[in-house]
């Protein structure tokens, strides 16, 4: 196994805990240069944020396991998943429950969908054979075209080694770097942060603010769905790895997160956005069948005065350039005005060719000072012969 430092990455991160009990203070954020905190759960109040994460629970159950909403607890500075007996739930296991004689375990997902930025999570595995812990994303019920990206994937009877995977689910692909990756460190004895950083041409993995350098595989947008995920943190029992099975002797278990984050650092706009920020006027406007950014969908208006709009809010304050998704083919309008604007102001603008054929990134003008959190709008108007296409935009830091 290699790695490769980061040129911003932070040092290795190793910080043993009293059991049950967060080291302070937490590591700085592992995150490469440019990105801005979007979305996080601490883990520093009392209870499961509701709001935040809904309830692993695979029911009736999930191999050797069924996922229990008692067996996840907030507290101490971390989010704990307690692993417990067959047919035994709760933090101390001691609440008796029908689960089909299996173990049980748990886990959180995200009520967020997000897409590319960089996600993290600090997390010490448990102690004892059986488990699967894992740190990943996937769209939860999501079905046809989409991917799952696997941040770790831990089982406990060999807590010094990691898989990662990505996973086009209809697509035909699946890119793992195997179980048979050696950390060097006993992920169970001790905290360690493990992190991806999603974009457009693929996936790199992090382990305690460093590029692990073994496993950089190309998953560009361009072949395959990206669509948007909902974050996971789960441990399940299951027969993976060879495990020798549950060791009973080691229950109740306990795996612990310290925190999720979510870091962005180019700005989106995509009328797939499950939250939303797109907006069309207008009568006529239609799914379109050709291809479209990431593998998902487009819209087309041939009638007059159509006009699209993207929401798109910078991360954090600086310079950025604006860009239009072509979507292009015969009948597109040759000269649709696009433009980035700030309420009533443009602050850039550009002519689209939509009736030249193919997909691809196009500039809104040059880099433009923008304010971090404030909300601008790009656009497209049809203005002549001709349809326009809604596809995506983005803003990309300079």
């Amino acid at each position: 196994m290699r790695f490769r430092t980061f040129a911003t990455a932070a040092l290795i991160l190793v910080l043993a805990v009293a059991s049950g009990t967060i080291a302070t203070p937490r590591p700085a954020a592992a995150a490469p240069t440019g990105y801005q905190l979007r979305w996080s759960d601490e883990f520093d109040g009392t209870t499961v944020d509701t709001a935040k994460w809904s309830y692993r629970t695979d029911s009736p159950w999930q191999a050797w396991s069924q996922q229990r909403a008692e067996n996840v607890a907030v507290g101490g500075g971390a989010m704990t998943i307690t692993l417990c007996p067959a047919n035994r739930a709760g933090s101390a296991c001691d609440k008796p429950v029908d689960a089909g004689d299996r173990f049980t375990g748990g886990g959180l997902i995200s009520k967020a969908r997000l897409r590319y930025g960089y996600y993290e999570t600090r997390a010490r595995t448990n102690v004892g054979s059986g488990w699967h812990s894992a740190f990943w994303a996937a769209q939860a019920g999501g079905t046809g075209a989409r991917t799952e990206i696997d941040g770790f994937e831990i089982d406990s009877h060999v807590p010094s080694e990691i898989s990662h995977n990505i996973i086009g689910w209809d697509q035909g692909v699946r890119l793992s770097s195997g179980f048979r990756d050696d950390l060097g460190f006993d992920t169970s004895a001790a905290w360690h942060v493990y992190g991806f950083e999603w974009t457009e041409a693929g996936v790199r993995i992090y382990v305690d603010g460093v590029l692990y350098d073994k496993w950089l595989p190309s998953y560009p947008q361009s072949e395959y769905a990206h669509d948007y995920l909902n974050l996971w943190l789960s441990t399940i029992a299951v027969d993976l790895n060879n495990s020798p099975g549950v060791d009973v002797s080691a229950l109740p278990g306990k795996v612990q997160f310290d925190y999720a984050r979510y870091y962005q650092r180019d700005a989106y706009g995509d009328n797939d956005d499950p939250a939303g920020g797109y907006a069309e006027t207008g009568t006529g406007w239609a799914a379109s069948s050709l291809p479209s950014f990431a593998r998902q969908t487009n819209r087309y208006n041939c009638a007059s005065a159509a006009t699209a709009r993207w929401t798109v809010t910078p991360p954090v304050s600086g310079n950025y350039r604006a860009y239009f998704h072509r979507v292009g083919a015969d009948g597109g309008q040759p000269d649709a005005p696009v433009a980035l604007r700030d309420g009533g102001t443009t602050l850039a603008a550009t002519s689209v060719d939509l009736s030249v054929a193919g997909n691809a990134w196009l500039p809104i003008g040059g880099s433009v000072a923008l304010t971090g959190g404030h909300a601008y709008t790009i656009g497209i108007d049809r203005t002549g012969s001709g349809c326009i296409r809604a596809d995506a935009v983005k803003l990309v830091r300079q």
